[in-house]
């Protein structure tokens, strides 16, 4: 998933979700998405550390959206939880609308 203008849809299987976090995460032990639904539900998503940056440092959690993930039309809310040796904590989140069928 981009900042890009793609449109997201209710279903869809396979997409990447990439959630930088601007720090090194490399020895991160959790990588979760914390991920609030439209409808106010509120579930965790176990994610992985995604590529280097162009520096080769770790700085990005991924997860690839799973059958049932995506289940409600609407603005959806992600934020990324690190669990590392001395921190954990939460950081940045992401907004985006995901669309019914046809819209």
């Amino acid at each position: 998933m981009s900042t890009s203008s793609a449109k997201y849809y209710v279903g869809a299987v396979g997409t990447e979700i990439v959630v930088d976090t601007e720090e090194d995460i490399s020895t991160a032990t959790v990588l979760k998405l914390l991920v609030k639904k439209p409808c106010g539900a509120e579930v965790e998503w176990v994610g992985e550390l995604g590529p280097p940056n162009t520096v080769g440092v770790y700085t990005t959690i991924k997860y690839v959206v799973a059958t049932g993930d995506w289940d409600t039309a609407g603005w959806w809310t992600v934020q990324a939880y690190v669990a590392m040796p001395g921190w954990s904590g939460l950081g940045a989140t992401v907004k985006f609308k995901l669309y019914a069928a046809y819209q």
